[in-house]
C-alpha cells in the first residue's frame, strides 16, 4: 500500500494539472473597453469611416464639411501628424470612405465626388404679362450627385502625389479597396436604375479598367469586418445566437462581436463584445489590433494588444 502511494499521488497532480491546462484555455466573452475618443474635427457631422494603421501612424478616413479627408495620428492617437482635405477638379463635394497602404508606405484613399451644379435656370415671365401679386417666380438647382470615383495617393508625410477619376453610370458609395499585382481594385454599391454592385481597378499611373457593373445586387454587410495577422484572424460580425467555442455566452439580443480565431485550428483565442458599432478593423505587429467603434455620443478607438 505505501509503494503504491506515489503513484497515487502523481495521478492526483496529473488530473490536476490536466483540469488547471484545460480551464486555462477556456474563453470568455469580454467587454472591448475603447482606447480613446476620436474625431476629424469639431463638426457633428463629420463621419469616419476607414482606418489604416502602420508601426508609427494611425490614419483615418473619412468626409467632414463636404470634402474627404484624411489625418495622420502618432500611435498613441493622440498627437496629430498632418491632416489633409481630398477633393476632386471640378466637383463640388467630395466623399472619402475607405484607404489602405501600399507597401512604400503611400496610402490609396477611395471615394466619390460630384459634378459641379448647373446654375440655376430663373423662369422669366412675359413682358406683358399680368401679375398683379407681384409673385416671385422659382428657380430649381439640380442636387449634386455622387457618381464620381476617385483615388487619392498619399505619401507618409501627406502629401498628394495624385488624384485619379474615373465617371460612374450611376451614383457610388465605395466600400471596399484591394491592393493586387500591382492594381488598386476597387467595388462598392451603385445606384443607377436599381442598387447593384461595381468594380474597377486602376494601376499606379492612374490608369482605369472598364468599370464592371452586375445586374443584381450584392449585399455589402457593414458590420461584418476581418483582418489576418501572422498566427490569427480576426472577425467582427453581429450574432444573435451563441458562438461555438464561448459555451459561457448566451447573447439576448442581436449583438456586435469580436472574435479572435486560430489561423490554423480555426479555434477562439479571444472573444469581445461591445454594444457599439464596429467599422473596421486594422492590424499591425508592433500596435496590435486596432478597431475603429461608432456610438451615437461618436467615434472612438480600441486597441488590443
Amino acid at each position: 500500500m505505501k509503494r503504491s502511494t506515489p503513484l497515487i499521488a502523481i495521478a492526483t497532480i496529473f488530473s490536476l494539472f490536466s483540469f488547471s491546462a484545460s480551464a486555462a484555455t477556456t474563453v470568455k466573452m469580454v467587454v472591448l473597453k475603447p482606447s480613446l475618443n476620436i474625431s476629424l474635427s469639431q463638426d457633428p457631422s463629420d463621419q469616419i469611416s476607414s482606418l489604416v494603421v502602420s508601426s508609427s501612424s494611425i490614419v483615418l478616413v473619412g468626409t467632414s464639411v463636404g470634402h474627404g479627408i484624411i489625418q495622420s495620428f502618432d500611435r498613441t492617437g493622440l498627437v496629430q501628424l498632418w491632416s489633409l482635405k481630398l477633393d476632386s477638379p471640378e466637383s463640388s463635394e467630395s466623399i472619402a470612405t475607405i484607404g489602405i497602404r501600399d507597401s512604400l508606405g503611400n496610402i490609396w484613399v477611395a471615394g466619390a465626388s460630384s459634378q459641379i451644379p448647373t446654375p440655376p435656370t430663373p423662369i422669366t415671365l412675359p413682358t406683358d404679362a399680368i401679375n398683379p401679386s407681384g409673385v416671385i417666380p422659382e428657380t430649381t438647382t439640380a442636387l449634386p450627385a455622387l457618381t464620381k470615383l476617385n483615388i487619392w495617393k498619399i505619401n507618409p508625410q501627406g502629401q498628394l502625389l495624385g488624384t485619379f477619376s474615373q465617371e460612374a453610370p450611376g451614383v457610388i458609395l465605395p466600400d471596399s479597396l484591394q491592393l493586387v499585382g500591382g492594381k488598386i481594385t476597387v467595388g462598392g454599391v451603385i445606384s443607377a436604375q436599381s442598387p447593384s454592385r461595381f468594380s474597377t481597378s486602376v494601376d499606379l499611373t492612374g490608369v482605369f479598367s472598364t468599370m464592371r457593373v452586375t445586374s443584381t445586387r450584392v449585399p455589402s454587410v457593414s458590420a461584418n469586418k476581418e483582418v489576418k495577422t501572422t498566427l490569427s484572424t480576426w472577425k467582427s460580425f453581429m450574432t444573435s445566437t451563441s458562438i461555438k467555442g464561448i459555451p459561457s455566452w448566451k447573447p439576448k439580443k442581436n449583438s456586435q462581436v469580436l472574435v479572435r480565431y486560430d489561423l490554423k485550428t480555426k479555434a477562439v483565442m479571444a472573444a469581445y463584445t461591445t454594444s457599439n458599432e464596429i467599422l473596421d478593423l486594422a492590424w499591425e505587429k508592433s500596435l496590435g489590433l486596432a478597431a475603429l467603434l461608432s456610438s451615437p455620443a461618436g467615434y472612438q478607438l480600441a486597441i488590443i494588444k
